[in-house]
């Protein structure tokens, strides 16, 4: 029976319609689900423990028989971090050859590499088509997708789900927002895919000189707000739908019912569990992939905090959920101005002259902008536009993807001047904080 089950699901799964899909999603038991992915947990080892170095040598200093491997539990302390990715060489991961390569957005320094075969980048368009498809996107509609381009896989998982729906999509990267804006009675846009900064500087335009009739509104790609997203469902009178996922992942992996009651994920494409979990299950999200063969991830640490839901959704939907992101295990914000680390600005700051070495930079939110402030100590009766000047050219020039961010409207700097040791030192003071409320 089980066998049956699963060469039907991997017929719907790789080769069968976007609707087909919904429906088994709504239908079938968590049971079966727990089954199928254990079985394609236990092949996803058994293809790495051949094929992939990094895992080779895993296991083999651990000791353990990839054959008996059925369950993340039974592989102990073996994991995948995003340190292993970027300070080993590609090689290392790769078990085929790679039709494509995509990047985080590396502004914690350099970037981690994913590769890809093209039918592994069709699957997971296969299942982003399905999440837009269950929220009503449809053929007939008209999608404008704005995620950033160049190496980051957003867009292009979103248009190539479209593409299998037969729903015309423009995938334009991340122009200034009064382009789009610009263009949306022209090409009558009623979906909209974005980053929900960017969103919120969209929505102010709009505000201002008037909306289009939007039907759906999916964001994803950094921090939104309950404040951001109520203004921009207010000025388009539409749903706005998140999205979670990551480059490591290959686009998304969970998306928002209209219930909005946490992230329906993937889990035919990926096995989750928390690690390390709290008293009320909260934990580090930790990802497996289940048809990946160019560069499979096993027990892949997404360094994000949150927990599996208890109840099932009200929309039908059998698949597991998560809840909301509570935070990360790194000290990464995410921000309009995109994933802030320390390290950022300690590559900023160190050469500015007339700064003392006691400095903090925070992320707050004035009304519906997000805002950098750099928190400085002055030293030498340096004059504070000097300084400024000097901040802003480092930025452009060191981090210019931070820099079009703001120039785009999607977050603001400010500069605020602290008296000598009002952060304690710099062993005390945080270089990063985020003081935002949701």
């Amino acid at each position: 029976m089980l066998r049956r089950v699963q060469r039907a699901f991997e017929h719907v799964v790789i080769g069968g319609s976007v609707p087909r899909l919904v429906r088994w999603g709504e239908g079938l038991p968590q049971g079966l689900i727990r089954r199928l992915q254990e079985d394609g947990f236990a092949e996803t080892v058994r293809y790495a423990a051949k094929h992939q170095k990094f895992f080779q040598r895993k296991i083999a200093a651990a000791g353990i028989d990839a054959q008996r491997v059925r369950r993340p539990e039974e592989l102990g302390d073996i994991f995948t971090t995003p340190d292993d990715l970027l300070s080993l060489p590609a090689d290392d991961f790769l078990c085929r050859l790679p039709d494509a390569v995509y990047e985080t957005t590396g502004t914690s320094g350099a970037p981690k590499r994913i590769y890809f075969g093209y039918d592994e980048l069709d699957q997971v368009a296969h299942h982003e088509a399905a999440a837009m498809y269950k929220n009503g996107v449809r053929p007939g509609d008209r999608v404008v997708c704005t995620f950033d381009g160049g190496y980051w896989i957003a867009g292009w998982v979103t248009f190539l789900g479209c593409k299998q729906m037969g729903v015309f999509c423009s995938a334009t990267g991340k122009p200034h927002p009064r382009e789009i804006y610009n263009r949306m009675p022209l090409y009558k846009y009623n979906v909209i895919a974005a980053d929900p900064t960017w969103l919120v500087s969209l929505s102010e335009i709009a505000e201002k000189e008037g909306t289009f009739p939007i039907k759906l509104i999916l964001a994803a790609g950094d921090r939104m707000t309950d404040v951001y997203r109520r203004y921009v469902e207010d000025v388009w009178k539409a749903p706005v739908i998140l999205g979670y996922g990551s480059t490591e992942a290959g686009g998304g992996v969970g998306m928002e019912c209209r219930l909005r009651d946490g992230y329906h994920l993937d889990e035919y494409d990926y096995l989750f569990e928390i690690v390390d979990p709290d008293e009320n299950g909260y934990g580090e999200l930790v990802m497996t992939t289940l048809n990946r063969r160019t560069q499979p991830l096993i027990r892949y640490r997404m360094r994000d905090v949150t927990r599996f839901a208890k109840e099932p959704c009200a929309c039908g939907v059998t698949l597991g959920r998560i809840e909301g992101i509570r935070g990360r295990r790194d000290e990464m914000v995410v921000m309009g101005a995109g994933n802030m680390h320390p390290e950022i600005f300690e590559r900023i700051l160190h050469d500015v002259e007339g700064i003392s070495p006691n400095w903090q930079v925070a992320v707050r939110q004035e009304g519906l902008r997000d805002i950098l402030e750099f928190r400085l100590e002055l030293t030498n009766g340096v004059n504070a536009e000097l300084v400024e000047q000097a901040v802003r050219q480092n930025l452009e020039a060191r981090y210019p993807e931070v820099w079009a961010n703001e120039v785009c409207g999607m977050y603001n700097l400010s500069f605020c001047y602290l008296t000598p040791n009002k952060l304690g030192g710099t062993r005390k003071a945080r270089r990063l904080v985020d003081e935002r409320k949701d």
